[in-house]
């Protein structure tokens, strides 16, 4: 998976408004991790697309915020 390599980007180049590293939640990261993972076999992505459905609050934009920074620039 090129989640492990997005985590560790987020968390190097990435900062909250307060100036603290970036930081995934736990179910956040487990997200990341399957969102980028690949098929050993080919190495393409498992998956072209997603959903990610969650309540007000979870934290949706700041995430795909993160993913938009990661595959633009890391």
């Amino acid at each position: 998976t090129l989640g492990w390599h997005c985590l560790a980007w987020t968390a190097t180049y990435l900062q909250h408004h307060v100036g603290a590293p970036w930081r995934y939640t736990p179910e956040q990261a487990r997200l990341s991790l399957w969102w980028y993972a690949l098929d050993p076999a080919t190495t393409r992505f498992l998956w072209r697309d997603g959903v990610i459905q969650r309540l007000k609050g979870w934290g949706k934009d700041p995430l795909v915020a993160t993913w938009s920074a990661f595959e633009f620039v890391g």
